[in-house]
């Protein structure tokens, strides 16, 4: 019996280098909203004293064990390239009523790049290895993380926070 897997094999296997190729780079499509009037809600945001690192697994030990909210962003840079920032993802850690801190939220992340878990998340860590920074910015006990990251969900519309 042939399965859906071997039927596929075929027809990839007939594609040209060129339709390969465009497939490859239809994978790192990312679109974004980039709406000036959104840019106004960052006056309803705390103080945010951001940090970055290189997203990779040795960075964990400068991640604090505080509550904060985090961002991936693809970094490209060069010394004949314009910097260019895209943020890709926004999350928390912790909450008023909870005790999650950012230090074990950057090791979900490196659990997931692993296994899978969150599979468009996963896909996300995976796509960009190597050009992924991680910002992160504690927040004052008393302030909830969770409307922070709310506010800057509605500011950058991150492509990779659909469905999370």
């Amino acid at each position: 019996m042939v399965g859906l897997l071997d039927l596929a094999d075929g027809s990839l296997n007939a594609q040209s280098e060129e339709q390969k190729l465009m497939a490859q780079l239809s994978l790192h499509h990312c679109s974004h909203v980039l709406y000036p009037p959104f840019f106004d809600r960052a006056d309803d945001l705390p103080d945010l004293s951001w940090q970055k690192l290189d997203f990779k697994p040795e960075s964990r030990v400068q991640v604090p064990r505080q509550k904060g909210v985090y961002a991936f962003a693809l970094e490209l840079a060069g010394s004949s390239l314009l910097p260019v920032t895209h943020i890709l993802y926004v999350g928390k850690a912790g909450d008023v009523n909870s005790n999650n801190t950012l230090w074990r939220r950057y090791y979900d992340y490196i659990r997931t790049e692993r296994v899978g878990d969150r599979v468009r998340i996963a896909q996300m860590l995976r796509q960009w290895k190597g050009c992924l920074s991680y910002y992160y910015a504690v927040v004052d006990e008393g302030t909830s993380t969770g409307d922070v990251e709310e506010t800057l969900l509605d500011i950058l519309i991150p492509p990779f926070n659909r469905g999370d």
